[in-house]
């Protein structure tokens, strides 16, 4: 899974793209990312369009949640217009932000956009927030895993109520920064006071060392899910992972515990 030496070099690779635009080609990306001077590089000469949530960019916006959902004011070149984001984690309100600018790069009109933003859901293992009768939280965000979205994801389990749980699995593509990264994003989980941090896989013992003495290490998914079976799971949960991790078998596994359904998924 580490393909490339820095984060710096998956940056330019990414960005590859931009070079491979017409000159009238409309280069889309977003100024709050410290590799945002490497792709407004790349872009040369042609049109861009910026996003961010925080700081200057040519799309903002002004974001609240609601309980169930974001109230967005959403800023474009084309105007202003309320939206309601029906998809947890600010991380999702940047994302928006991101169509919402890919969209105007492309010609579409504010009110289109604002109704596609708006009919959107969270996909399977992304966001996903599932509650079960109790009341409890198991938030899958199983699908990939970075830095940048361990930290979101942690900030958007930081924001809910009771107790919380991290599982984590190794991060992929993080070149030779992995030991640094997963320590970092380990510190970042106890900082902001997540109750337990679980890990699978060798990378992610690093999180769990950094995190402290409320983490646990398992070897791999299998492992920690066995681990599992023999503790109840707190108020609120989040699964997070590479690709290559799978963790969606640990997601299936605490549905099966919460709802005693062998076949929950």
């Amino acid at each position: 899974q580490e393909f490339m030496a820095t984060v710096e070099a998956v940056a330019r690779e990414n960005g590859a793209v931009l070079q491979a635009l017409p000159p009238s080609g409309c280069a889309v990306f977003p100024a709050e990312d410290a590799c945002a001077p490497i792709w407004f590089e790349m872009a040369g000469s042609r049109p861009h369009l910026s996003f961010a949530l925080r700081g200057t960019a040519d799309v903002t916006g002004d974001a609240q949640w609601q309980g169930s959902h974001w109230a967005l004011e959403l800023h474009t070149p084309a105007g202003s217009v309320p939206v309601a984001l029906q998809m947890a984690g600010e991380h999702n309100v940047r994302n928006a932000l991101a169509a919402a600018a890919s969209a105007l790069a492309a010609g579409a009109p504010l009110t289109a956009i604002r109704q596609g933003l708006e009919a959107f859901r969270a996909v399977k293992g992304r966001s996903e927030l599932k509650r079960d009768a109790q009341g409890r939280s198991l938030i899958d965000d199983s699908y990939n895993a970075n830095p940048d979205s361990v930290r979101a994801a942690i900030d958007l389990l930081a924001a809910l109520p009771g107790e919380s749980w991290l599982i984590l699995g190794d991060m992929g593509e993080v070149g030779n920064d992995g030991p640094a990264f997963h320590r970092e994003v380990g510190a970042y989980a106890a900082e902001r006071g997540i109750a337990q941090l679980w890990t699978a896989g060798t990378a992610a013992r690093d999180a769990a060392a950094a995190f402290g003495p409320k983490a646990r290490a398992f070897d791999d998914t299998a492992a920690l899910i066995a681990a599992l079976n023999e503790q109840p799971d707190a108020a609120q949960t989040l699964v997070k992972g590479s690709r290559f991790m799978k963790m969606e078998s640990v997601v299936s596994a605490l549905q099966q515990q919460r709802t005693g359904d062998p076949h929950a998924a």
